[in-house]
């Protein structure tokens, strides 16, 4: 510590603590915000994140209801949303309705991915019906609802068998469906059917039966011996030129060659010995459907999640359940786990791959996000508190939703009083931060290193964190340091304020400075076309520059390196705290901030706090 009279200087070159706003501003690190909006803590700097644009055409207002992201049997993806009363598919331009029926417009569905040697499938099922999607051809949706064989409810699919809870009829039980098998005991094989003289027709096997679906196409034309090929994405490819399209949904078949031939292919129904099948035999039989009650407390399961130990975890409104099964599937231990962990909304959770993490709200006046982990010394899962120094009821939970993103977890929940989801906490696990911003969103889906939400007040889906404009608009946002005594609780005064970072040319930034808390008062501005710019020290920025890998394309800019002073004659003071707010658009960051020339007095409290003589 410098002695009264000597100068001395603070800097903050590490930024990686995120937002502490439940201790004192004055005893939070270095480096920590005690508050801010729309910056986020990345590889040690604080960054102003990125933009949001919409996905396909912006909807009216409205409600949506989760989004998907399925995949073809090649790894491509296909996007799928509940907008009002519609599963929509994303077709590369706009968005496009699957003709799926039955689902009101404010409920929410749940989606599950399963592939199998018959092909690549999502299924969808709510309160309001059960159907499978051919992510090959999502417009040829099957409706597999039978009420003498499965349920409408929510599911999640694991180790070849559908969980499904939410039953209207049973809001406290669990249900399994079959383990498909994968073999002739749910595969039908035909061989030789009749191609007629034509260039179309429709395969037989879809009359048996309407929940059918076929796969492995293989079509023969007689007269010359050539074989098409299907590639499992609805494309028929002959050795001699011939092409056509399956349908495996409907069955329809186009051929370019009119010739006669022959159609071997097999066929599959969901419903019976596979994951749309609930039944079981009496007794039952290892590899047939369950149901377990949970009945404790009486409260309705909310969500269903994997556990590292592989268990299931029922988590329900002020308890939980594990239900695990046994490797051979003839006994299952089915229990309570916890009275003290619950959540406010059945979208609070999700599985990632440090554990079950989820919105722990039984004590609704202390709201912790918890996670469910393997200990690493009994293995036993036990519940550990995350992020104790944030302060997650200053949020209305009520219907808080969980994504994931690169690194970090995404909670979608509102800011007091508002109707809807209108911000999303970013938490990284690994570097215990957490960090506010003001998008609206209700769920979200990662492909590849973009980041999609389905907006909360419109039936639209942005990508967000992309570019560097809302909607065309400044991203409003700031970011407030901690209470700072400059390593002395003597009053001092300050000569000049250091800063190092990134900007974009076209982006200005204010800084302010708030006093002993007696209010923020603008001291000046980082430029982007400012002297200070180093225009040699350049780095590309991806419009995803938020994320673990920057991409490519038209939407790369060029930040560039700068270093700056503020002179600053203060007065004296005790404690000192920064505010940065971009005012245009562009890219911007910092990480380094110095407090320059600080020269300390005697150990008086601030004049503004003394007690005045009458």
């Amino acid at each position: 510590m410098d002695k009264t009279g000597n100068l001395f200087n603070k800097t903050v070159k590490l930024f990686n603590k995120g937002t502490h706003n439940v201790s004192d501003p004055e005893i939070i690190p270095d480096g920590a915000a005690k508050d801010s909006l729309n910056f986020v803590n990345k590889d040690g700097k604080v960054v102003l994140i990125g933009g949001r644009k919409s996905l396909g055409s912006e909807g009216v207002l409205g409600t949506t209801g989760g989004i998907w992201k399925g995949y073809k049997v090649d790894g491509t993806t296909v996007l799928y949303c509940k907008m009002g009363e519609s599963i929509m598919y994303f077709d590369g331009s706009d968005w496009k309705d699957t003709g799926i029926t039955g689902f009101s417009s404010t409920e929410d569905v749940t989606f599950a991915n399963y592939s199998s040697l018959a092909g690549a499938f999502t299924f969808v099922s709510g309160l309001g019906g059960y159907w499978k999607l051919i992510n090959a051809v999502p417009e040829s949706p099957i409706n597999i609802y039978n009420a003498s064989k499965n349920f409408k409810g929510y599911i999640l699919i694991d180790r070849g068998r559908t969980l499904l809870w939410n039953r209207d009829k049973d809001k406290t039980g669990i249900y399994g469906s079959w383990i498909d098998r994968q073999n002739s005991t749910v595969y039908t094989t035909v061989t030789g059917e009749a191609k007629a003289a034509s260039g179309s027709g429709t395969l037989a096997f879809k009359a048996g039966g309407a929940t059918r679906s076929c796969f492995a196409v293989t079509m023969t034309i007689t007269d010359t011996g050539e074989v098409l090929t299907d590639n499992y994405l609805g494309v028929l490819t002959g050795n001699m030129g011939s092409t056509g399209t399956i349908d495996y949904a409907t069955g329809a078949w186009t051929c370019t060659s009119t010739a006669a031939g022959t159609i071997n292919y097999q066929w599959e129904d969901s419903t019976v010995k596979g994951v749309a099948d609930f039944s079981k035999s009496s007794p039952r039989q290892a590899g047939e459907g369950f149901q377990f009650p949970q009945d404790e407390g009486g409260d309705a399961i909310l969500k269903v999640e994997v556990g590292q130990d592989g268990a299931y975890y029922s988590l329900k409104k002020e308890s939980s359940y594990r239900l695990e099964i046994d490797d051979d599937d003839t006994n299952a231990t089915n229990e309570i786990y916890s009275k003290d962990m619950g959540l406010p909304y059945w979208r609070a959770s999700l599985s990632s791959n440090k554990g079950i993490v989820f919105m722990n709200t039984s004590n609704p006046t202390n709201p912790e996000m918890t996670l469910l982990r393997r200990n690493k010394v009994s293995l036993e899962i036990e519940p550990v508190v995350l992020f104790s120094h944030f302060d997650f009821n200053k949020f209305d939970l009520d219907e808080c939703s969980f994504g994931q993103y690169d690194r970090w977890i995404l909670v979608f929940c509102k800011s007091k009083g508002a109707e809807n989801n209108n911000r999303i906490l970013l938490c990284n696990v690994d570097e215990n931060t957490v960090s506010e911003i003001a998008y609206t969103g209700k769920t979200s889906v990662q492909d590849d290193n973009k980041l999609y939400i389905a907006d909360s007040l419109t039936l639209s889906v942005y990508e967000i964190f992309s570019g560097f404009d809302d909607l065309g608009l400044p991203i409003s946002a700031y970011w407030e340091s901690k209470d700072d005594l400059l390593n002395t609780e003597d009053l001092k005064k300050i000569r000049r304020l250091r800063f190092k970072g990134l900007i974009d040319p076209d982006q200005t930034v204010d800084v302010f400075v708030d006093i002993d808390s007696g209010g923020y008062q603008k001291v000046g501005e980082i430029r982007g076309d400012g002297t200070y710019v180093n225009y040699n020290e350049t780095q590309a920025i991806g419009s995803n520059f938020i994320g673990e890998s920057q991409i490519g394309g038209d939407d790369i800019t060029n930040a560039y390196g700068y270093y700056m002073e503020i002179k600053f004659n203060s007065g004296k003071f005790r404690k000192i705290s920064l505010k940065f707010v971009p005012t245009g658009i562009g890219y911007f960051d910092f990480n380094l901030i110095t407090f320059w020339n600080i020269l300390p007095f005697e150990g008086r409290i601030p004049k503004s706090y003394r007690t005045k003589k009458i």
